[in-house]
């Protein structure tokens, strides 16, 4: 019998890109941080899954959504990290104005809207332990590789606005992790 056939009581709908599995969604661990159990799940699916790391996946029952980081295959059944997709982006350029020839300022473009994300704030003990960390960045997000980023873009998060310093598209597959800090240009 397949692991999933011990839990058929709490198999739930899971929908990706236009489709919907039957997967077991569990919490990751037993940790009582609070954020770990809001942001981190774990998922199991039956081995003809089409779930893909870089997928955003979504509770039919609830309507959470989460974006899968990291996959892995046992012998019967597919498991999925999940992180909680907390926040919608938007994403502009800054392209320079130019009249008769002279540049007289710059504007904001959007380039995309409505990008699911999951970000964390970067607190001092993280920097002192993560040597990857620039010294003004002040949130990790991570997005779709799909996303259309470049460095020195503008990411407006719950009515911020944060400059991408880095783009990291080796940690996760088929994802971005980008860097930001405070974006002051106008």
């Amino acid at each position: 019998m397949n692991v999933l056939g011990f839990y058929n009581d709490r198999i739930e709908d899971i929908a990706f890109r236009d489709k919907v599995e039957k997967g077991l969604v569990l919490r990751r661990g037993k940790t009582e941080r609070a954020t770990v159990i809001a942001d981190h799940k774990i998922i199991v699916t039956y081995l003809s899954t089409e779930i893909r790391s870089g997928d955003v996946v979504v509770r039919v029952s609830s309507g959470e959504r989460m974006l899968i980081i990291a996959m892995q295959y046992s012998a019967d059944c597919v498991q999925f990290q999940g992180k909680r997709v907390n926040a919608d982006v938007e994403i502009e350029r800054i392209v320079d104005v130019f009249q008769n020839h002279k540049k007289v300022g710059t504007k904001a473009e959007t380039v995309a809207s409505k990008i699911p994300v999951f970000f964390q704030d970067i607190s001092a003990g993280m920097k002192m332990y993560d040597a990857g960390l620039l010294p003004k960045t002040i949130k990790k997000i991570i997005m779709q590789d799909d996303t259309p980023v470049k460095l020195l873009d503008r990411i407006v998060l719950q009515g911020r606005n944060y400059q991408i310093d880095n783009i990291d598209s080796a940690k996760y597959i088929n994802l971005f992790e980008v860097q930001v800090s405070e974006d002051t240009r106008k």
